[in-house]
């Protein structure tokens, strides 16, 4: 009987793990071999368009805590902001990712250019939606992200905390 416990104990432990390992896979998954758009965002600018496109993929590898490709995608985001007018702050927010693989600096770079790229999105989405999302928690007081899909997946925690925040505004 002893030995069937420890089977069944064994047999939960084995698929739990195996279960948060496929999680894991599933955030770190390459953005290069997505075949389908959850939302389709259209915008009036094809550089805000291509500087949002670049952000999603910081903001998703924040989320599955990749801090090497937050760092590629924070030097793609650098090349896009330098063709939108008006992005002095949002074009440093990024370049402070690119220079850091410490995965705490990212985040709070992070903070820093959500906020700011707020401000470059809104008035340039014509079709789609963008979800402004905030986590009470992170950085010790709070912090914003932009993301273009209603699910809250947290880049300040990852998989720690993943569904932790909530919807503040849609920006259309």
């Amino acid at each position: 009987m002893k030995n069937l416990k420890n089977g069944v104990v064994t047999l939960l432990m084995l698929g739990t793990t195996m279960g948060y390992a496929q999680h894991k896979i599933e955030l770190n998954h390459d953005h290069s071999k997505m075949e389908i758009k959850v939302v389709e965002l259209e915008f009036n600018d094809k550089n805000i368009a291509n500087a949002y496109e670049h952000y999603e993929h910081i903001k998703n590898d924040l989320v599955g805590a990749n801090s090497g490709d937050a760092q590629k995608g924070a030097v793609m985001l650098s090349e896009a902001l330098e063709k939108v007018k008006s992005s002095d702050a949002a074009l440093s927010a990024t370049q402070k990712i690119a220079a850091t693989d410490n995965l705490k600096r990212q985040r709070k770079a992070f903070s820093d250019l959500s906020n700011e790229m707020e401000t470059l999105l809104k008035g340039t989405v014509t079709s789609g939606k963008i979800y402004k999302d905030f986590c009470p928690m992170a950085l010790n007081g709070g912090a914003y992200w932009l993301s273009s899909i209603e699910n809250i997946r947290n880049p300040y925690y990852g998989v720690r905390m993943l569904s932790c925040g909530k919807v503040e505004e849609v920006i259309q």
